[in-house]
């Protein structure tokens, strides 16, 4: 048999033994209910693509985040803060490419520098300039007062100290004018909760605030109080005055002291007062101080055994204070060359040496060799006053450093006068005037002696002078004497523009008691 029968054969056998139940499969399969599941290849993935996929978009949304936040932080954040002082004090804040973010005037006359001018998004150097111009133009910064703080914060003490340096070449470039050269104060400064307290409490700059704790450190004898009222111009003055530059304070230029008397006047009122002249005196200090917020020239002098103490007006020359006092390092060779000339001598009107002849009988003290009544006419003549029309409040002898004295206290027109007299020869050892706190315009007017010290041009000059504005730019509405507390004052109004400016200047002594500045809408 051939192998192709065999094959079919097989095949034909194996076809037989197969069952055909094809067609009973489908019919079971039509009648089965349910369903049918389809069986998909399933392809394997590797896992740490799912992972860097993952990581990669939280790095993008991160380094988007970071970018964001760079791009808002280098435009929109505040990175430095710049504050001018004069009169006017603006506060400026910038981003740290410099671009303005706010001006802001922090006073009315800040408010009136700024205008109406849009400084956001402009340069920081550009703004200073428009802020010094206008500040020029508007004569806040002039001949009389040339003085400037810039005061510079930022977190980075390299930034801020270059910042201030740039600032100051800039601006004292802009104030070398044809009619006057600035003198420019700056700082750095960083946030403090006792500064920021000065600040709120006496609404004032940071910057002002921190000068003026700069200043205290090297002249204790100052309170804030009294450094408070004053100007940039002023507190510059103060310090030329004393010789010390505060140690985080830098200066460029000097202060402007042509609105006030000077010094060689002002010595020449005390001497006048003292009645010496300048040969006379062999020792002369002068100094620049305050007194109750008003700028004063501080003189002290020695002759003859005494030395003397006088604060006059720096406005106006009028004394504010005055003391005479025994002279402790007097040498006794000093004293024994001078007691014949010192026993004959006549102190702006004291009585002469010859005064027991005109004592009256009983009315010296025993050991004393001039009477009470020599002892009152001697202080009120040195004080320069009437007798008749003085109030005497103490009399009486007593003692001092071992020398019999008259104490003589006395008011008059609104001051109170102070006198220790020797009791041996009527020389002068102590003497001070000082206002009367109690002085009322009742007491004035019953003596008729309420006459004012001061013009009343005088006072519209104090004024303007503090105002930092030229009288031929105003209109004055009011100037009259008038009272106020039992004060007599000066009411002074004027007009500049739309805005009124008020104040009250004490007659007697130039000091400006109140003032206010408003704009008339």
């Amino acid at each position: 048999m051939k192998d192709v029968e065999l094959n079919r054969k097989i095949k034909d056998a194996f076809t037989a033994a197969t069952p055909d139940v094809l067609d009973s499969v489908l019919s079971d399969c039509r009648e089965k209910k349910g369903t049918v599941t389809v069986m998909k290849k399933e392809n394997k993935s590797i896992p740490y693509l799912k992972y860097f996929a993952a990581a990669a978009a939280c790095f993008l949304l991160m380094l988007g985040g970071i970018l964001g936040f760079k791009v808002y932080d280098m435009n929109y954040s505040v990175d430095s803060t710049v504050s001018l002082d004069v009169n006017p004090s603006i506060q400026i804040t910038a981003n740290k490419k410099e671009r303005i973010l706010d001006v802001v005037g922090l006073n009315e006359d800040g408010k009136k520098v700024i205008g109406d001018m849009d400084f956001k998004g402009s340069d920081l150097d550009v703004a200073v300039n428009a802020i010094i111009g206008s500040m020029l133009r508007n004569g806040y910064l002039n001949d009389l007062a040339n003085s400037i703080l810039i005061s510079v914060d930022n977190i980075d003490p390299a930034v801020s100290s270059a910042l201030q340096e740039r600032l100051t070449q800039e601006v004292n470039s802009l104030l070398q004018t044809e009619n006057f050269t600035g003198a420019v104060l700056s700082q750095t400064i960083s946030s403090d909760s006792d500064i920021d307290q000065l600040k709120d409490q006496y609404g004032i700059t940071a910057g002002k605030a921190q000068l003026i704790q700069e200043i205290l450190k090297n002249d204790s004898l100052h309170t804030f109080e009294d450094l408070v009222p004053l100007s940039i111009n002023e507190l510059n003055l103060l310090m030329e005055s004393s010789a010390t530059t505060p140690e985080n304070v830098s200066a460029v230029g000097t202060a402007s002291d042509k609105a006030y008397i000077g010094q060689d006047k002002a010595k020449e009122a005390a001497l006048a007062h003292a009645g010496l002249s300048a040969d006379d005196v062999a020792y002369v200090e002068v100094d620049i101080d305050t007194e109750n917020g008003v700028l004063v020239y501080e003189i002290e002098f020695k002759y003859n055994g005494y030395e003397y103490d006088y604060d006059i007006n720096a406005l106006n020359g009028e004394i504010v204070k005055s003391k005479k006092e025994v002279d402790d390092d007097f040498s006794a060779n000093q004293s024994g060359a001078s007691d014949n000339s010192q026993s004959n001598n006549t102190q702006s009107g004291q009585v002469s040496g010859n005064v027991q002849a005109e004592q009256k009988p009983g009315t010296a003290n025993p050991s004393s060799s001039i009477t009470e009544q020599n002892a009152k006419e001697i202080a009120v003549n040195h004080a320069g006053q009437p007798i008749d029309s003085v109030t005497f409040t103490k009399v009486k002898i007593d003692y001092d450093d071992g020398i019999q004295v008259y104490e003589i206290e006395f008011k008059y027109n609104g001051f109170e006068y102070e006198y220790d007299i020797n009791a041996q020869n009527g020389n002068i050892v102590k003497s001070s005037k000082e206002k009367d706190d109690d002085y009322n315009s009742e007491q004035s007017v019953s003596t008729g002696t309420a006459a004012s010290q001061i013009t009343e041009q005088q006072a519209k000059d104090i004024a303007l002078n503090h105002a930092n504005i030229s009288q031929s730019s105003v209109t004055f509405i009011k100037s009259k004497l008038d009272y106020d507390d039992g004060i007599q004052v000066y009411d002074v109004e004027f007009y500049v523009g739309t805005t009124e400016y008020e104040y009250e200047i004490d007659a007697s002594t130039g000091a400006i008691l109140d003032y206010d500045m408003d704009i008339d809408d």
